[in-house]
């Protein structure tokens, strides 16, 4: 019975004003509480030829593909960079738009003409960096949001992301056409983003929605993207490399990797924004179990920045800083940009690059290298100023590191205390941090004696890699814990004693309970890929021409009712009916489709076989 279902004759639910569509009890022989996993989805024959995956970063971006003629070899593009000197697996995660709003550069390109502009240009381009944690921090997303460029002015979120995203794509097709000679059918293309599994589903939705805007797709619900959760993809691509592919310490030598049934794992995915871990299962067959649902943090390298910028905060002031940034944003850009590169490397001191423009800055007439002299005098002499170089010593790289790694190790700690990692094997480190000495010397240092600890060479190629994989095979991830409760909203027959008088109505001479919380899957339960959720529905009222279902979520479990606290909205579905035949004796058929990264609803009115299908749009509420 779909609480959702809405007189709608009048047109007041922005749908077609010829749907009436009113509540519906379950048709007699439905059950009130359908079981989850007795129906597993079988997979449709795939059209694609190509799964090419975009690993969308905090700080930096990339593709990787396969022919899926040959889905064991992954390539990557190494050319990123190639007209400014460079020959690397990723660019930066740099937009930087016309006047106009349209787009002008990407990557290394949008930092390089963001260099070259004058100032004055500077102030009428938009320029957009480290943009894709504003998913993470907007709680209350919308395809309407902004955000704000370098120097504060907006544009639609969801066109910086879309046009990041088309970005990518016509550079993989343009790679592709100088590999093959020939540039390929995008239609034969299956698209694979990444993101971070600890962001909400409004997120994800988002990246959806930016995807079809950017071009990857025809429908913001088309099956030709797959979302991808990166710790997963990584722990697919970290199963399946030699044991040479991996770091080694003198201390710690493996001569070989096995992933016998009942192998457990951690996977730590230290990326520019977000720490992502999970924890996996080998089964039987091969295929892998989450253990418990994807935890962690924004305890990503941007903290160490973060940090770097409260010490720039303390030695020069933030007036000072402020007041540089608004003149020479594009220099204050380039300056962090250094900085980036620097905090990953094995030195113990750091040298940072201070821009001509910053060296040469003057604030209340007092020079860069007195403000330096004065904060080292004060604080022991751990930085200096030496030819353009801001040098700080490993005591002061070490401080800003501390926290981030801190809350890392603390956070890993709890989780090897839940008895269902009992006997971890291994734990892999991937992500672009993960390429940070300091970080794989914190981890290796606290838990190398527990478990073995085991960092690709390639480590931020790890996730991309491994959502090829998983594009090719969704499947390989065959059971996840559900993080939240769903379910959809319903009527069932007043009982007395058992429902709330004040949600009792009478529809057509029936006596119904409305906001009947009928549930899907519950938080904690374990789903296994492309289960279904099935019930069916039959009008209530003559003539009912259509069925809203409104879908809600929570974080609790044994819900009762939609309107308790901690509920949530989180989507609907409209089934038109406009076959009459049968009247009230008509049947309509909801599946949810759970078990992957995203949820899938479909609606189906036998009568007049209309379908329709979503999947739960986390935007719309």
């Amino acid at each position: 019975m779909a609480d959702s279902a809405k007189d709608a004759q009048n047109g007041d639910s922005g749908k077609d004003p010829e749907c009436e569509q009113d509540p519906a009890p379950a048709q007699e022989g439905a059950t009130d509480t359908p079981d989850i996993g007795q129906e597993v989805v079988e997979p449709e024959e795939d059209p694609y030829k190509i799964v090419a995956a975009i690993d969308f970063g905090t700080t930096f971006s990339g593709y990787a593909y396969t022919f899926v003629s040959n889905r064991d070899v992954i390539y990557t593009n190494k050319n990123w960079g190639q007209t400014q000197g460079f020959l690397l697996h990723k660019t930066p995660t740099s937009l930087l738009l016309k006047p106009d709003g349209q787009f002008e550069a990407f990557g290394f390109e949008a930092v390089s003409k963001y260099n070259d502009l004058s100032e004055e240009e500077a102030a009428e381009y938009y320029y957009f960096d480290r943009f894709k944690m504003n998913l993470y921090d907007n709680k209350e997303l919308k395809t309407d949001i902004t955000l704000q460029d370098t120097s504060g002015k907006e544009q639609l979120a969801v066109d910086v992301f879309a046009k990041s995203l088309g970005f990518m794509k016509s550079h993989f097709l343009r790679h592709l056409s100088v590999t093959l000679g020939y540039e390929p059918d995008p239609q034969s293309v299956r698209w694979v983003i990444t993101v971070p599994a600890i962001w909400d589903e409004n997120a994800k939705q988002f990246m959806r929605e930016a995807a079809h805007k950017g071009g990857l797709i025809d429908t913001t619900h088309s099956n030709q993207l797959v979302i991808a959760l990166e710790p997963e993809a990584a722990s697919l691509n970290c199963r399946s490399l030699p044991v040479s592919t991996f770091v080694q310490t003198e201390n710690e030598q493996v001569s070989m990797l096995t992933f016998e049934p009942g192998t457990k794992y951690l996977v730590i995915d230290a990326g520019g924004g977000t720490i992502d871990i999970v924890a996996h299962k080998v089964r039987k067959d091969g295929r892998i179990r989450e253990l418990f649902r994807a935890t962690g943090g924004a305890w990503g390298g941007t903290v160490i920045d973060r940090q770097f910028i409260a010490l720039l905060d303390k030695i020069f002031g933030a007036e000072f800083l402020a007041a540089f940034q608004r003149e020479f944003p594009k220099d204050y850009v380039e300056l962090l940009q250094d900085f980036e590169i620097k905090k990953r490397g094995e030195c113990e001191s750091v040298r940072v690059s201070l821009p001509y423009n910053f060296c040469n800055f003057r604030h209340e007439d007092r020079s860069v290298q007195e403000y330096i002299k004065s904060y080292a005098a004060a604080e022991g002499g751990q930085i200096k100023f030496s030819s353009g170089k801001l040098v700080l010593t490993s005591e002061v790289v070490t401080a800003l590191f501390c926290d981030a790694l801190k809350q890392i190790n603390d956070h890993v700690t709890h989780l090897l205390q839940r008895p269902k990692l009992k006997d971890l094997k291994y734990m892999f480190l991937v992500g672009g941090f993960a390429e940070s000495v300091r970080l794989q010397n914190s981890i290796r240092s606290e838990f190398g004696e527990q478990v073995t600890v085991l960092i690709p060479e390639e480590a931020s190629l790890s996730v991309v890699k491994g959502a090829v994989a998983f594009g090719c095979d969704p499947s390989a991830i065959c059971q996840r814990i559900c993080r939240y409760s769903y379910g959809v909203g319903s009527y069932l027959p007043f009982e007395e004693g058992e429902h709330r008088d004040d949600l009792k109505v009478d529809s057509d001479g029936m006596v119904l309970c409305k906001h009947i919380f009928q549930t899907w899957a519950e938080t904690g339960e374990v789903i296994g890929h492309n289960e279904i959720w099935r019930e069916t529905y039959t009008p209530i009222i003559t003539n009912q021409k259509g069925i809203i279902f409104e879908f809600f979520k929570s974080s609790k479990r044994r819900l009762k009712y939609t309107d308790e606290d901690g509920v949530e909205k989180c989507g609907c579905l409209v089934v038109e009916m406009p076959d009459l035949t049968g009247d009230k004796e008509r049947a309509v058929d909801l599946e949810v489709i759970f078990g992957g990264t995203e949820i899938k609803v479909v609606g189906y009115d036998h009568t007049s076989q209309t379908r329709r299908e979503t999947y739960i749009d986390f935007l719309s509420t």
